[in-house]
């Protein structure tokens, strides 16, 4: 039995053959899949396993957008702008908060990245022009 991955082809006992056709071990494998042989799919990854990558990608995601929210805290603090500070404060915590969007409801990587975006967004969008641009790589 092989499993078909993009540049190899798996067989049964873990080895790894590289798809060139001059290699016998891969032209065993087109010979058996002439004969009708069937290859398995690669295993697709569950919908926990896609919610764990999608949290993941959202921690370092947002690292950057909070160090420059941190930045332009700290000037708002130094120039005695509390309200603004308070602005950026909040959107710090929407940032931290996005590591609990519930992405159970999509199907597919995509729909949880969309989700994702989304939230970028609505964060973005309830801030002043000039600390949206913070948000402006997690939203293009």
């Amino acid at each position: 039995m092989y499993t078909k991955f993009p540049a190899y082809v798996m067989r049964e006992d873990g080895a790894c053959i590289p798809k060139d056709e001059r290699n016998s071990d891969y032209q065993a494998f087109l010979d058996w899949e002439a004969a009708g042989g069937v290859a398995n799919d690669p295993p697709q990854p569950t919908i926990g396993e896609l919610i764990l990558r999608a949290v993941a990608e959202i921690r370092i995601q947002r690292q950057p957008i909070i160090e420059v929210l941190d930045g332009l805290q700290a000037s708002s603090l130094t120039k005695g702008e509390a309200t603004r500070a308070q602005v950026i404060e909040t959107a710090k915590q929407g940032l931290r908060d996005l590591t609990n969007i519930d992405l159970t409801t999509c199907a597919t990587y995509d729909e949880m990245r969309l989700k994702v975006k989304t939230a970028y967004f609505q964060l973005a969008a309830a801030l002043p022009a000039d600390l949206r641009l913070a948000f402006k790589e997690a939203t293009n």
